[in-house]
């Protein structure tokens, strides 16, 4: 067995021990966890590969600044690379380093195609259920490659070559600097505005509980490189188009209701708001975290409708766990705190109506 899964192993041993029920999977869990051998990787590694690096749809700064900090530095390495999104990035990334390279697979199917076909190894970062590639999912799938896991996102369904994953880590990009750091690569100035980006987005600007002193070690790091991570903040955070702001309005002065006998609130989005208000990519991110900003609301769900389905985000405070309410209610999951989930056999009034259904359940929970 691999040492760094025996030496793993042993630390939990004290904790598993008197909990037999459960036992099996918690080793389970930790060996698909820590599947990772780096000695043979750095072997692999040493020879020209045909990469394919993907996401998830409706990427993130995490997603995307992972993805392109992986990019650049096996690009240095010499091995031919490709960045594949299953669909369009917000206008706000577009600053981070090789963006443009992005390759859309819903624009530009054929040459994705093309690119999955003569593949030899794949990089999976910040998802770990297939179905978040979309209409990418059944291609990538069924591509034998090998392939390689970096996710920090709970109940793992793919089953990689090797991966490299930890769900008590606040970011997929604080997990690719580490395994930068342990294959022996360098960090490029570029790789670590990527990196910086991916830690800043998915940590909440460093609020959330999964921030560690080992986050701010990784970020003071990345800021060695000059980066100049005032402007990456503006970027992020401090640019707004007018669809923007006038769909933040509708929601908050029309399209909104507060339950309060459970501390929860929901927003939402139609389709016609969104070609009323000329919707872009990118307009609605952080929408969801307005209503958890009232005092009192500890449970926030923002829905929107789309041509092929209706998408919700989840937030929570505290002990509210949004990821098993969105995977058991809405297909859909994340972490604790912050989840996402989709439906496509309801209309926007019934999922609303069937999310109110359901609260009634969690009342004791969301006290």
């Amino acid at each position: 067995m691999n040492l760094l899964i025996v030496n793993r192993l042993q630390i939990y041993y004290e904790f598993i021990k008197n909990h037999t029920l459960i036992s099996f999977f918690i080793i389970f869990t930790l060996l698909i966890m820590i599947n990772i051998d780096f000695l043979n990787l750095k072997k692999y590694f040493s020879t020209k590969r045909n990469i394919v690096i993907t996401t998830h749809r409706s990427p993130d700064g995490d997603a995307l600044g992972s993805s392109l900090a992986l990019y650049n530095i096996l690009k240095e390495l010499g091995h031919i690379v490709n960045i594949i999104l299953p669909n369009k990035f917000p206008y706000f990334l577009d600053f981070l380093p090789f963006s443009s390279k992005a390759i859309i697979f819903e624009k530009e199917t054929e040459k994705s195609l093309k690119l999955i076909n003569e593949v030899d190894t794949f990089f999976f970062l910040d998802f770990n259920t297939f179905s978040r590639l979309d209409k990418m999912s059944d291609y990538v799938s069924n591509k034998n490659a090998y392939t390689i896991l970096i996710d920090h996102h709970q109940d793992s369904k793919i089953q990689a070559d090797q991966s490299f994953c930890d769900t008590n880590i606040c970011s997929t990009a604080e997990l690719v600097y580490d395994f930068i750091k342990k294959m022996d690569w360098n960090i490029s100035k570029e790789s670590a505005i990527s990196l910086y980006t991916g830690i800043v987005t998915d940590s909440g600007s460093f609020k959330y509980p999964t921030v560690s002193s080992k986050t701010h070690d990784i970020v003071s790091n990345l800021l060695s490189f000059d980066i100049d991570h005032s402007l990456i903040h503006k970027n992020l955070f401090d640019r707004s188009t007018i669809s923007r702001m006038r769909l933040l309005g509708k929601c908050i002065s029309t399209n909104f209701k507060l339950y309060s006998e459970y501390n929860s609130a929901i927003i939402y989005l139609t389709k016609d708001d969104l070609k009323e208000y000329r919707f872009i990519k990118g307009d609605t991110e952080g929408f969801v975290n307005f209503p958890l900003s009232l005092d009192g609301v500890i449970f926030s769900v923002f829905f929107i409708e789309f041509d092929d389905g209706i998408k919700m985000s989840f937030r929570s405070k505290f002990d509210f766990d949004v990821n098993k309410f969105a995977r058991k209610h809405f297909n859909g999951g994340g972490h604790k705190n912050a989840a996402g989930g989709k439906v496509t056999d309801l209309n926007l009034v019934q999922t609303i109506d069937y999310f109110s259904s359901l609260l009634s359940k969690y009342k004791s929970e969301l006290s």
